[in-house]
């Protein structure tokens, strides 16, 4: 599967590579098993409510987290950093 990032996604990558490589690394992982079609375990991820849905989150830590959108041919990544 195709996987697209935003600019504000690809910043917050960079951000981490700069700041934090062990979690660069742990966010990376996660970018391949959703481009690869594996699956994520099901308490890492979940919904987002009524005004931003279609959008799903995939934890990376306690505070942060990828924020995706699985389209018909794609997986389109909004953000690497933060809460939604």
């Amino acid at each position: 599967m195709k996987l697209l990032m935003t600019r504000i996604a690809q910043e917050d990558l960079a951000f981490w590579r700069r700041k934090d490589s062990r979690l660069a690394r742990r966010i990376v992982g996660l970018l391949r098993r959703l481009r690869d079609g594996e699956p994520l375990p099901p308490q890492q991820v979940s919904s987002l409510p009524l005004r931003l849905q279609g959008l799903s989150t995939v934890r990376i830590d306690t505070e942060h987290r990828l924020v995706i959108e699985r389209l018909r041919d794609c997986i389109v990544v909004h953000q690497c950093r933060f809460h939604y």
